[in-house]
């Protein structure tokens, strides 16, 4: 099942009990903050949720075993995210909170 981000953002609005404006915009806010923070190398952890981080893959050499050519793989930093072990237990089992 997939939710979209005007599903995301009316049900955040009707849990805290504030309007769709200010919950898009603290939303807006948290995605531009956690992208900053990623770009600067730095990590964010969110209590109860995860941690966000980026993993650092060195430029190495590879061969392409069609051609056999050496191809040199630039550095290249990802995103990853890891999950607290309560929302892991959660997601795991529901109906034990």
């Amino acid at each position: 099942m997939h939710n979209s981000d005007q599903d995301t953002i009316d049900r955040l609005s009707a849990l805290i009990g504030r309007d769709r404006a200010d919950v898009e915009s603290l939303m807006e806010g948290l995605s531009t903050t956690i992208r900053d923070l990623l770009t600067d190398g730095q990590s964010i952890a969110i209590p109860s949720f995860g941690t966000f981080d980026t993993v650092k893959e060195d430029e190495h050499i590879t061969t392409d075993l069609v051609t056999g050519e050496r191809l040199l793989v630039p550095p290249c930093i990802t995103p990853v995210f890891r999950p607290s072990a309560l929302l892991r237990r959660r997601i795991t089992n529901p109906d034990q909170q």
